[in-house]
């Protein structure tokens, strides 16, 4: 779920208890806040059924444990974007395999820096690359030149050939 969506849920859902809240308060006038919460024909269901009570508690339960379990996903799905879920040794071969990536980006000729991360999951990795260019430079030179060698050799080292590689090319300024 992309982080737009989810503020307008938080917004709709922050406004829509805010209200509730002033509605009771009698912001809205007293005739308001006095009405019954339940329509009278629900009241009257509600007290004909033993089990309409029990029946509207687990669907509140099963409302919240989904909730729950959407921001735990969404809180796993954050720090994921920040950093991969890789076990040890693989996060220090990525480490090092990254080293040596950012040392051949930077001799490609057009290149004035580059800086990379390593996100997503063990089973969907992605790198994110960075890559300062000279302003006189061509992008897409720049861009063969490195899938050719040092990524297919970081791809190779890392035993990810389907590694998913997004690079972000920045034009230098003139005269810096």
């Amino acid at each position: 779920m992309r982080v737009e969506s989810t503020v307008v849920a938080g917004a709709l859902a922050l406004t829509t208890g805010g209200g509730a809240l002033l509605l009771g308060d009698g912001a809205f006038g007293d005739g308001a806040a006095a009405r019954a919460v339940l329509d009278p024909a629900l009241a009257r269901l509600a007290e004909r059924y033993e089990w309409f009570w029990p029946s509207a508690a687990v669907v509140a339960e099963v409302a919240a444990i989904t909730g729950l379990v959407w921001f735990g996903i969404q809180v796993r799905r954050m720090v994921l974007r920040r950093r991969p879920a890789l076990d040890g040794p693989t996060r220090n071969l990525a480490g090092v395999a990254g080293g040596e990536l950012l040392r051949a980006t930077r001799l490609v000729p057009g290149v004035v820096d580059a800086r990379l991360r390593l996100t997503g999951t063990w089973w969907k990795p992605r790198l994110l690359m960075s890559v300062t260019c000279d302003a006189e430079a061509v992008p897409a030179e720049i861009r063969t030149d490195l899938v050719n060698g040092p990524i297919a050799r970081y791809r190779a080292v890392m035993a990810m050939r389907d590694l998913i590689v997004v690079i972000r090319f920045h034009l230098a300024q003139s005269g810096s």
